[in-house]
């Protein structure tokens, strides 16, 4: 291959997506092409072609240039609707969600932990309780345990966890937009929140929403790439009361996690 066309067949890899390592090899490629057909050359011809390589070898750089600018804003500015969110969540095979309940003004805020199972099996912790729930056929079935006696819990303490998992699973089906709606019940619609040009900015999308009627609000940091949220904030000024919800889905747990026999019997 000549060194022209070696220079050509670099610039056609300019068609990839670029990335930090691609930029840097492609240049370097550049460079070695461009060393190597300055000696090919005969002294007559030398000048000539060191000036065309050294042009193309320029216009391959601005063209890398141009093309990580405009990856990297492309990236930034995908457009991620609310619905892909709701959608996205839905379709995951299992999660880790935890939860804060609270007051600004308070140290102390109540604690829940949900494990979702790939057949839509709940686990959940609050305090010394554990809850089981079973959501395979579309019904409520709880079953809480004292953590430390394993005895069948009193279930007068478990109405907010019950609440959340009712809110979180509607009709046996998970969905975002009902546990959502939950908190201010009245909004005026979730928005994209513009926010500044940084490293995190461009990985991750904020939503937010107003109640129509009330100062309370609600923000949602969600994933660019795989479009599932990550943290809910929600908040009410008027008695400081407050919400914070953090998603994992790297945590896959087994069956006898979600089984409540085993429990029982470890």
């Amino acid at each position: 291959m000549k060194p022209a066309d070696n220079i050509e067949h670099i610039v056609k890899k300019l068609n990839d997506s670029t990335s930090a390592e691609m930029d840097e090899r492609v240049l370097g490629d550049v460079l070695q092409a461009l060393e190597q057909s300055q000696k090919a050359t005969t002294p007559k011809r030398r000048l000539i072609m060191k000036s065309s390589v050294i042009k193309l070898a320029a216009a391959a750089a601005i063209i890398i240039a141009i093309s990580v600018v405009i990856n990297q804003f492309d990236n930034w500015t995908t457009n991620v609707a609310w619905a892909d969110i709701a959608e996205q969540f839905e379709s995951v095979p299992f999660f880790n969600i935890t939860i804060y309940v609270g007051n600004d003004t308070s140290s102390e805020a109540h604690k829940i932990e949900i494990w979702k199972s790939e057949n839509s099996r709940i686990r959940a912790h609050q305090g010394n309780n554990i809850i089981f729930a079973d959501f395979t056929n579309g019904k409520e079935d709880f079953i809480a345990f004292d953590r430390t006696t394993k005895q069948p819990a009193n279930n007068e303490g478990l109405f907010l966890v019950k609440a959340i998992l009712n809110d979180l699973c509607p009709e046996g089906r998970f969905s975002l937009d009902t546990l959502i709606n939950s908190f201010p019940s009245d909004t005026n619609g979730l928005t994209p929140v513009e926010t500044a040009d940084t490293a995190a900015s461009r990985e991750t999308i904020v939503f937010e929403a107003g109640h129509k009627t009330t100062p309370e609000w609600i923000l949602i940091w969600a994933l660019r790439g795989s479009k599932l949220p990550i943290q809910i904030r929600f908040r009410d000024p008027r008695s400081n009361e407050c919400s914070d919800i953090f998603f994992n889905y790297s945590e896959k747990k087994d069956a006898k996690f979600f089984d409540p026999n085993t429990f029982i019997t470890q």
